[in-house]
Formats: C-alpha cells, sequence, structure tokens
C-alpha cells in the first residue's frame, strides 16, 4: 500500500530542524575559526538548505512512483564473458579488414 503524498507543510517541519542544526553547527565553526557570521547569513543558509531539502524530497518521491525503464545489459550478465566479447569483436573487425582491399589515396601512389 503506497503512502499518502505529504505536503509542502510537512516535508517543511521534517527537515527544518536538520537545517537549523547543520548551519548552526557550521557558523558555530566558522565564528571558531575567526570568519565573522550575521543572523541574516544564518537565516538565509537556513533557508537555502531548507529548500534544497524540500526540492529533493519531492524529487525523490516523483522518482519512486516513476522509475526509468532497466536497459538490457549488452554483454549479458555475467560479467566473466565481458572481456571475451570484446576480443570477438575486435577479431571480427580485424578479419573484415583483411577481407577488404586497402583503398589507395593519393599519397599512396608513390610508394
Amino acid at each position: 500500500m503506497s503512502r499518502r503524498p505529504r505536503s509542502l507543510v510537512q516535508r517543511v517541519r521534517d527537515h527544518i530542524g536538520f537545517s537549523v542544526v547543520t548551519i548552526g553547527v557550521l557558523f558555530i565553526l566558522l565564528r571558531v575559526a575567526g570568519v565573522r557570521s550575521t543572523f541574516a547569513g544564518f537565516a538565509l543558509s537556513v533557508v537555502i538548505t531548507l529548500g534544497l531539502n524540500v526540492g529533493l524530497s519531492y524529487y525523490n518521491d516523483h522518482r519512486a512512483r516513476n522509475p526509468r525503464p532497466q536497459r538490457q545489459a549488452r554483454g549479458g550478465g555475467d560479467i566473466r564473458f565481458r572481456e571475451d566479447d570484446r576480443r570477438d569483436d575486435l577479431r571480427e573487425a580485424d578479419i573484415r579488414e583483411r577481407a577488404e582491399p586497402r583503398r589507395r589515396g593519393p599519397r599512396d601512389e608513390n610508394r
């Protein structure tokens, strides 16, 4: 059974604590390192972090509901044979080159 979609307010509530704590720790570390910080900078950083987290939450929910179709692996599922397949492709290309006559260009006439 699928979950009910969360509203914007629920998503903001889920992420506000993380944003405030993370940016608070960052600002404390910057203050210890000697970088001056203001409350406006703190508030702006929290808003940006909160916006990014809420946006990623929407994106992840969208991807969970609409997954991309998986492409078939070219060489099959067993990794042991992939290198062998590549060698076979190179051999076939080498055989084709030998079978086709070499075309002479204008510089090859003197040879």
